[in-house]
């Protein structure tokens, strides 16, 4: 949607008349990573490319279209730019200079504060949108962007020949099932090898061309696999949803016929899968060590996605007093919580706030909660980037008490990345345990402990500050 859609006419004029034009060549630079952010800019033709120069040859992480706003979070903050932006093209923006908005704004209250509320829904909506946040994957956010004929070539060629091995495999199951699941797991793994090496060998948009087309060629059979079903489809309207994470949790096959069932096994033996499930039962174990022996506790869990984890409370709960606040955007899955939950001791209390939880990343929370002993944040680290990462951790600190301790999973790099990136439509962003150690660090916490699972789960703990204590 075009930024200044969202404002009335009048909105917009007075909004418009603030703003200066500024005009692109093919490949011109308009910001530079590290220099001083506070402007804001919006795409009025062409379109402009987030890049890592950093790297040879220069990879576009993202693309914008027409319409589209950059800048909005070094308004927000006047933080430094994050990244190199470039016409691609060529392009005509609209600049706001931070100080004319501000002057702006204190003639007329009533826009400036329309106008930050739009801002915030702008950045709630890319939190939600993983494919933008996970930004190392490729670009997002604009249609017009195409790969090469090659990479879609090479998808192509490389779909044809695992749908060519299942059309071998399938008689072969009605004659053999045990060497027909064996041929099966064989010929994704040598699939999976080829996804990864074409990424390898691909940049920018080639990238997401090859995996688009790899995805259309295999859309069929990964339909035949229940994780690929829910993944694809998404009945809650987003990846990593509760359905999908309870079947990945639960590792048990399923599928539409034998190689359906065989499709499905290969993906919760993926090390993503592999993660989801180790990384749950150790955070579930840092929670308990934390848990006191007789005190009332407070506990404030981020994201219904660790409902199965409340779950795994249920054995211990006897001996629990005090409150579980329960916080996620959906309606659905919070009424899934209170069901789960309904054997817990009459001493504890259930609380379930719906947040958007874009929102909750930006540190712009609706609810205010009472200092919490305990914070876990599961699987919602997934899916923010290193500044908003840095921005949720800041909120969750002023939700703990003193010393009180956050529980958070991440994602570590993994060689299954371009199946659940392209394949399944799930894009997550991954980090070393230095990285989330830094990020944790960088929030102020202290004590931070960060342990990776066998696979490619990261499970980090940490304690807020004392007042008075450095």
């Amino acid at each position: 949607m075009d930024f200044l859609q969202r404002f009335t006419d009048r909105e917009r004029e007075r909004l418009l008349s603030v703003a200066q034009t500024v005009r692109l060549g093919r490949g011109q630079g308009l910001l530079r990573r590290g220099e001083p952010g506070g402007d804001l800019y919006r795409v009025d033709e062409g379109e402009l490319e987030v890049i890592d120069s950093r790297s040879q040859p220069v990879i576009v992480l993202q693309v914008f279209g027409k319409g589209s706003m950059v800048g909005e979070m070094s308004f927000l903050d006047e933080s430094p730019r994050s990244a190199d932006v470039r016409a691609a093209e060529g392009a005509t923006c609209q600049r706001w200079e931070r100080r004319a908005l501000m002057k702006l704004f204190l003639e007329e209250p009533s826009l400036g504060s329309r106008f930050y509320e739009m801002v915030a829904k702008l950045l709630s909506e890319r939190v939600r949108d993983l494919g933008v946040l996970a930004a190392s994957g490729g670009p997002r956010g604009g249609a017009s962007a195409r790969g090469s004929e090659q990479a879609s070539a090479m998808g192509r060629a490389l779909g044809d020949a695992i749908r060519g091995r299942f059309m071998e495999i399938e008689p072969l199951i009605r004659k053999d099932k045990a060497l027909a699941r064996r041929e099966t797991l064989t010929a994704l793994h040598n699939f999976q090898e080829g996804l990864a090496e074409g990424q390898n060998r691909l940049t920018g948009v080639d990238v997401v061309e090859f995996g688009a087309s790899v995805a259309r060629e295999m859309h069929p059979y990964l339909m035949r696999s229940h994780l690929g079903e829910l993944s694809i489809e998404r009945p809650s309207g987003h990846t990593g949803d509760p359905q999908t994470i309870g079947h990945i949790l639960a590792n048990k096959a399923q599928g539409d016929g034998p190689l359906g069932e065989f499709i499905d096994e290969w993906l919760l033996g993926l090390p993503t899968s592999r993660a989801l499930r180790e990384r749950r039962a150790f955070a579930m174990q840092c929670v308990l060590e934390s848990l006191p022996a007789d005190a009332p506790v407070r506990i404030l869990v981020l994201n219904a996605a660790a409902s199965p984890l409340l779950g795994d409370l249920l054995p211990y709960m006897g001996r629990l007093r005090g409150e579980i606040i329960c916080v996620d955007a959906s309606r659905e899955s919070l009424a899934t919580i209170d069901e789960q939950l309904k054997a817990r001791p009459r001493d504890l209390r259930l609380k379930l706030v719906q947040e958007d939880l874009g929102n909750v990343c930006l540190g712009h929370a609706q609810s205010r909660y009472p200092p919490q002993d305990i914070l876990v944040i599961d699987g919602l680290m997934d899916y923010v980037p290193e500044r908003l990462g840095v921005s949720l951790l800041g909120w969750a600190s002023g939700q703990l008490a003193p010393a009180g301790k956050l529980v958070a999973t991440g994602l570590a790099e993994a060689n299954d990345d371009p199946v659940y990136r392209h394949l399944l439509g799930w894009p997550v962003v991954r980090r070393t345990r230095a990285g989330l150690t830094g990020l944790f660090q960088g929030a102020g916490y202290v004590d931070v402990k960060v342990w990776a699972a066998l696979s490619a789960g990261l499970v980090a703990t940490a304690r807020a500050p004392v007042p008075g204590i450095g």
